[in-house]
């Protein structure tokens, strides 16, 4: 599907088509890949002083953060490796690893800011759709158009009133008082 501009649309079509590509996204963050993991533990050692160990212990060690850490994207353990750098004194313990990747925000996708646009859409038209009833510019043609939800939105808002005869909403139109 190919992608459209992600800005505010400007026609339903626009919302569709922009709504469309956003759920065909897959904006999961994918694990870090073991080499990854490995540059960054070495970045950490590298860069943090830790107890000395003999070459078995090293392997223990690595297995065991690359086994706590396997579930990270690439980008929180950078984040991790920052923190840790710029705040221990020391090579983190696994918890303070975690503790600092809970921390980590990964940036809003292109995919949330399409969904956010598209809300941000339909929700300017619901408005526009509400303020049409409350000012007397709508007509039954309106109505029949909008989205089922809206229509039950504006009864309960006391717009609308539900004809079951016609099986349709309809206007309510205002009283003019004597």
């Amino acid at each position: 599907m190919p992608k459209p501009a992600i800005r505010l649309p400007e026609t339903v079509d626009e919302a569709k088509a922009l709504k469309a590509w956003a759920s065909s996204q897959d904006d999961r963050q994918r694990p870090a890949s073991p080499l990854q993991i490995t540059k960054h533990l070495t970045f950490l050692a590298a860069t943090l002083p830790s107890k000395a160990q003999d070459d078995d212990s090293g392997k223990m060690r690595f297995a065991v953060y690359s086994s706590i850490l396997s579930e990270y994207s690439n980008d929180a353990l950078a984040y991790m490796a920052r923190r840790a750098c710029a705040e221990l004194d020391w090579f983190p313990t696994p918890r303070q690893c975690l503790a600092l990747i809970d921390q980590y925000r990964p940036p809003i996708s292109e995919k949330d800011i399409a969904l956010s646009l598209c809300h941000q859409f339909f929700q300017g038209r619901f408005e526009d759709f509400i303020s049409d009833l409350k000012l007397g510019l709508a007509t039954q043609d309106l109505v029949d158009a909008v989205p089922l939800k809206w229509r039950q939105i504006a009864m309960e808002q006391g717009y609308l009133r539900w004809i079951s005869e016609q099986n349709q909403y309809a206007i309510r139109r205002k009283v003019l008082s004597a």
